[in-house]
């Protein structure tokens, strides 16, 4: 449509900013009444170059330096060279704003930023820094659905960090899925201990979980499964499911027990 053409090139330039959704349509209203004063400023293209310099970095966390030119272009929304991409790493470390840093079992070199030493102190001590203190309840106590997207396990990140294997099968011919569609990492704890298939039928309001995995290692007491009813309860109020039908999952006492506890 066209009025959609049009509010998107006034986002684009930042005229409107999107305020909420409703459903898939995105609410829009004037910048300045939704931006707060102290940050309705401008920046020139080099500062706003540098900002995402950083938050190249800070968006992965660990940023291999091999390819983080590639991350910061896709921010920038234009091509960076090897050659300035060296010069820019090489002044974030003067700068005293990145350092790099080797991780055991990897040949690569990594870029991190500075501010993020204390939670590298914290981590490498075994400790979980206090500023990631959960708002709501942890992932022990209520199971998280990562996105197929998600940061922590997109790109080969799931086998790197948790040994777990994922692919986004959305794109595959249905004969060749191994999964499913949609299917979503299962993370409980600091684990990615399953995966599910779920589908929503807008009709009747109904959320399916068409499949349900657990990993070999995956705990399969009464705590998981009271996180795992939980986290679905969350997702199911969440897309606006009237009722679970939980006929995908296996083993048997899970799904049963699941039947039993999820409340819409």
């Amino acid at each position: 449509k066209e009025a959609s053409i049009a509010l998107y090139y006034l986002w684009l330039i930042g005229e409107v900013m999107i305020t909420n959704r409703k459903g898939f349509d995105r609410i829009y209203d004037l910048r300045e009444r939704v931006l707060p004063g102290e940050f309705d400023y401008s920046v020139t293209e080099s500062e706003a170059e540098d900002f995402f310099s950083r938050k190249s970095i800070a968006f992965l966390g660990l940023a291999r330096e091999s390819t983080w030119r590639t991350s910061l272009a896709s921010f920038i929304h234009r091509d960076v060279t090897r050659e300035e991409a060296k010069e820019r790493i090489e002044r974030l470390i003067e700068q005293g704003i990145a350092s790099r840093v080797l991780v055991e079992g990897s040949k690569d070199v990594y870029l991190f930023l500075n501010s993020d030493q204390s939670h590298l102190s914290d981590l490498e001590a075994g400790r979980i820094p206090k500023s990631w203190k959960p708002l709501g309840p942890s992932t022990e106590e209520e199971v998280t659905f990562l996105a197929p997207l998600e940061i922590v396990s997109a790109r080969g990140r799931a086998k790197k960090v948790f040994d777990f294997e994922y692919l986004w099968e959305v794109y595959k011919p249905v004969h060749q899925r191994r999964w499913g569609y949609y299917t979503l990492p299962i993370l409980y704890g600091d684990d990615l201990v399953a995966r599910r298939d779920p589908k929503l039928d807008r009709k009747t309001g109904t959320l399916h979980i068409l499949g349900f995995w657990l990993e070999d290692d995956a705990p399969k007491d009464e705590a998981f499964a009271s996180a795992l009813a939980l986290g679905l309860t969350r997702f199911a109020k969440l897309i606006h499911a009237k009722k679970v039908d939980v006929g995908g999952v296996k083993p048997v006492k899970l799904r049963a027990y699941l039947k039993a506890n999820i409340r819409l």
